[in-house]
């Protein structure tokens, strides 16, 4: 069996960290998605704070609630 992944704004580059549509400045659900797509590959299952890149410092949009096992939706990979 083969997986993909849909096209939905919680994987869309222009989802802002308030989890609105940057481009289209609407307030979105997990559901939605639209024609101006753009793929942003970003939360996976390893996916946490300890290895995103905002952890620990001033980019950190959640600083007072991260912590090493935790996530939320402004994750950037640590590479």
């Amino acid at each position: 069996m083969s997986l993909i992944s849909n096209n939905v704004c919680f994987n869309c580059e222009n989802l802002t960290d308030s989890i609105t549509c940057g481009k289209h400045d609407f307030n979105v659900n997990l559901d939605n998605y639209c024609d101006d797509h753009n793929y942003k590959k970003s939360l996976n299952k390893t996916s946490s704070c300890g290895n995103c890149i905002k952890f620990k410092s001033d980019n950190c949009p959640n600083p007072t609630y991260a912590a090493e096992k935790l996530l939320c939706f402004s994750w950037v990979a640590n590479n």
